[in-house]
């Protein structure tokens, strides 16, 4: 069912959502805001916020929330559609359904028209001649022209600008072109970001296109075999998972998905009818593709290559799904390097006997470290043991922990007391060294505050919902205590999760710090808008730029130096002139850099 967008902002608007969430959440009152504890985890500590004055809720440990809508919709398990029509219905708000109408899906309309255009695009090329050489490759690979077409699989010419001036003349922008990282500019001008490749359409999980990757046909070693598009407003490819079909819900109702390493190992258990295989889009796998796929179920198998670099992966991706509760089984491949090959070789019914044979991921990582350890040995033992640390602080609940200590017990006939003092009670997450000078406490001519002055508060803000932004502001003169210990805790290689949570999760931090830290992350409660976040991310960039100069200018002002004054306060008029395009800032401040302040 479709309804009109207007009358969904409506909805939205009229609802109270304290009243909302309320029924199924235990408010109480912080300040403007509301907490209780999060019903979408297990949770101790209130980390679930609702915002009357934003009209949003949202929890800080798991990311959970939305607007009245969307919690509805998640916590009952319901549709979209559906939680408005209850909604509407239980507090008397009229909506009218509307047939036919598509809802706008959000201010990213025009990026998603692009993609749309530039896939017709490969599409149509795929079957032309230009495109003779990779459809050549492709039936080399097994896949017939109907599966080619299904999956929209297309092709990028060699030209310098076909899709460059293929998109302008359907009318689109070239800096929302150029944002997608469709084109890019080069000296000699714009040009196609993809040349001679055979193109991947990624989805988004509601299944828009949001991205492509390409696979060159030239077998050079200049060039990179795959490449995928860059970050967008629309495409963030640690949050994405290739090969999601009909939104999910193949995989909910098979109950199990298979994760792969590449798009072609992903398109040849389609073919094979393996339709619930996903692959990470060129990254090692992350906590929030852990996340996406736990919206469908808590099954997975992984199908890695056999290489030494696939089973270091299968081993890194098996410790993240374990932190999020999956059930995890392994697959090992006999006498082919990865999934693709094995299925072309040997068949789907070998594949389906080697699904049966998989390993439960504990009994895969025993095997796995057995083979670096002579369990003869003593000292090799308790390496072997110590191996297994990453995997037990991934472990949820205690029945898990003890049936696996039992197991390992038993094999290397170790007590189980002993056993679970290392990996359980005294197997805490280790603090690691800083190592750099600029992380240490420094006398910046002032003893370090408790107050958070407005611009250090707007960068914790941004940082704490983007975690992997704390590397613009690790230099600065840092005032407050609270910014320079989180400063500190990202620089530690805590920047490839939920942010906020990692922290609660920390000893690093006081519990009035934490309770600290969940307030200011409430008020950025706005920045599940990704627009919004990188707009105000460059107005902070741009803040403490403005602050440097100024110190600066006062510097050579004091010492009488007025060539250095007069070139600094040209980078100063020059920054104004920006329109806060952030490289051209961070152009700036290197020159800025280079000179001695």
């Amino acid at each position: 069912m479709r309804y009109n967008s207007e009358d969904v902002d409506k909805l939205i608007e009229e609802l109270n959502i304290v009243e909302v969430v309320g029924e199924y959440v235990d408010l109480k009152r912080s300040g403007a805001n509301f907490k209780g504890l999060c019903p979408f985890h297990k949770d101790n500590n209130p980390s679930f916020v609702v915002s009357p004055s934003k009209n949003i809720c949202k929890c800080f440990v798991c990311g959970a929330g939305g607007n009245s809508i969307k919690f509805y919709s998640d916590y009952n398990k319901v549709p979209f559609g559906q939680a408005i029509k209850d909604l509407s219905e239980k507090y008397k708000i009229k909506v009218k359904p509307v047939k036919g109408y598509d809802v706008l899906r959000d201010t990213n309309k025009k990026y998603y028209e692009i993609l749309n255009d530039a896939l017709e695009y490969f599409c149509e090329k795929i079957f032309s001649n230009e495109g003779r050489d990779a459809l050549e490759y492709l039936s080399k690979r097994k896949f017939k022209p109907d599966f080619i077409s299904e999956n929209k699989i297309g092709f990028a010419p060699r030209g310098w600008s076909n899709l460059y001036d293929y998109l302008l003349n359907k009318g689109h922008e070239l800096n929302d072109i150029v944002t997608l990282g469709l084109v890019k500019e080069g000296e000699k001008g714009h040009y196609d970001a993809f040349r001679d490749r055979i193109m991947f359409p990624i989805y988004s999980p509601s299944g828009s296109v949001i991205a492509f990757g390409g696979r060159s046909l030239e077998d050079r070693k200049d060039i990179p075999k795959y490449i995928n598009s860059p970050e967008s407003p629309v495409f963030h490819k640690g949050q994405n998972l290739y090969g999601i079909k009909e939104k999910g819900n193949i995989i909910r109702r098979k109950a199990y998905s298979i994760v792969m390493e590449g798009y072609m190992d992903v398109l040849s258990a389609h073919s094979f009818g393996f339709d619930v295989t996903v692959a990470s889009l060129g990254t090692a796998f992350t906590e929030d593709q852990a996340k996406l796929l736990k919206r469908y179920t808590s099954n997975v198998i992984l199908a890695f290559d056999m290489d030494n670099a696939g089973r270091v992966a299968a081993e890194k991706s098996g410790i993240i799904l374990k932190s999020h509760g999956f059930n995890i089984r392994v697959l090992e491949l006999e006498n082919a390097k990865d999934p693709d090959e094995f299925l072309k070789k040997y068949g789907k019914n070998e594949f389906l006997k080697s699904v049966k044979e998989s390993k439960e991921i504990f009994d895969y990582l025993y095997e796995f470290y057995s083979k670096e350890y002579d369990l003869t040995n003593l000292m090799a033992k308790q390496n072997f043991v110590d191996r297994f640390k990453s995997f037990f602080q991934s472990v949820e609940t205690d029945l898990e922990k003890s049936l696996y200590i039992d197991k390992l017990s038993k094999s290397l006939e170790i007590d189980k007391e002993l056993l679970n003092d290392i990996l359980i009670i005294n197997n805490k997450k280790s603090k690691k060294k800083i190592k750099s000078e600029i992380y240490k406490q420094k006398d910046f001519g002032e003893k370090r505050s408790e107050i958070i002055d407005k611009l250090e508060m707007d960068t914790l803000k941004i940082i704490l919902t983007k975690p992997e932004y704390y590397s613009y502001f690790q230099e600065k003169k840092i005032k407050s205590n609270l910014f320079h210990k989180i400063i500190v805790f990202f620089s530690e290689d805590h920047t490839s999760g939920n942010g906020v949570k990692m922290i609660l999760n920390s000893d690093s931090f006081e519990e009035e710090e934490k309770k600290q830290i969940i307030e200011i992350a409430a008020s950025s409660i706005e920045y599940s808008d990704e627009k919004k976040l990188f707009k105000d991310f460059k107005e902070v960039y741009l803040g403490w730029f403005r602050r440097e100069i100024k110190e600066t200018l006062e510097k050579y002002k004091i010492h009488g130096d007025i060539v250095s004054f007069f070139k600094i306060r040209k980078i100063s008029d020059n920054i104004e002139k920006t329109d806060t395009d952030l490289e051209e800032l961070k152009n700036l401040y290197r020159e800025f850099k280079t000179f001695n302040i």
